[in-house]
Order: C-alpha cells, then structure tokens, then sequence
C-alpha cells in the first residue's frame, strides 16, 4: 500500500510539495484500489479507528466489503478503475472531502465522496 502511495505523491511531488487535497486524495485513491483488487485488510488500514477496534469489529467490516464488492462484480463487472474528480477541504469539520469516480467493468460510473482525516501524518478514510 505506501509504495502505491509513495509512487503518486512523488510523480505529483516533481513539480513542487503536495497539497493536503493532493495527498488526500491519491491515499483515498489507493485505498480504493485496493478494494478493487480484494485487498480488503489493506482496505481496512486506511478506515479511521479500524485498527484499533477489537477483531469482531473488523471482521464485521470485512465481510460487508467482500458482500459490496461481490454486488459490484454480479451487477457491474466490478470496479475497473478509480479516478480522482476533485478534493476540497472543509475547515470546520477538520477534513478533506475527496470525490472519486468509480469506472465500472460495464463502463458505468459512480463518484462518490470520501471524507479524509489526516492522524498522526497519515490520510484516513473517516
């Protein structure tokens, strides 16, 4: 998972720092790969307060991401790709909403809005 990140945030980082809503959104993106490629633990990682819940919690989770991504695949040929659209932080609530489009294997698509919290210098999934 950090070399997918780490391999983004330095082609982006050529031409200068990353911005917080660049950052956020090629780690949203990468957890989203990740679901699409049924790596659901590192999927997981990336979901805020995850790791730190006891095993039951997560595996409750787990099994409702292979359920989403089982109804992906029966109804949309699975996620083909994700994309990033647009980020925007929002001060107030102390995130940065990351918008991804979804591409689908039936070549429909989905955007859907990530809210991202930066931790301990990491981007999570809130």
């Amino acid at each position: 998972m950090c070399i997918l990140i780490l391999s983004g945030a330095l082609f982006i980082s050529c031409r200068g720092e990353l911005t917080p809503e660049e950052f956020a959104s090629l780690t949203a993106k990468g957890y989203y790969e990740h679901l699409a490629a049924g790596e659901y633990d590192d999927f997981l990682d990336g979901v805020s307060g995850v790791k730190e819940a006891p095993d039951d919690y997560r595996l409750q989770h787990r099994v409702a991401m292979e359920q989403y991504m089982k109804r992906v695949k029966q109804q949309h040929g699975g996620i083909s790709s994700v994309e990033v659209s647009s980020a925007k932080t929002d001060s107030t609530l102390h995130c940065t909403n990351v918008f991804l489009i979804l591409c689908f294997g039936d070549s429909t698509k989905e955007e859907v809005c990530v809210p991202m919290v930066q931790k301990d210098g990491v981007f999570l999934m809130r």
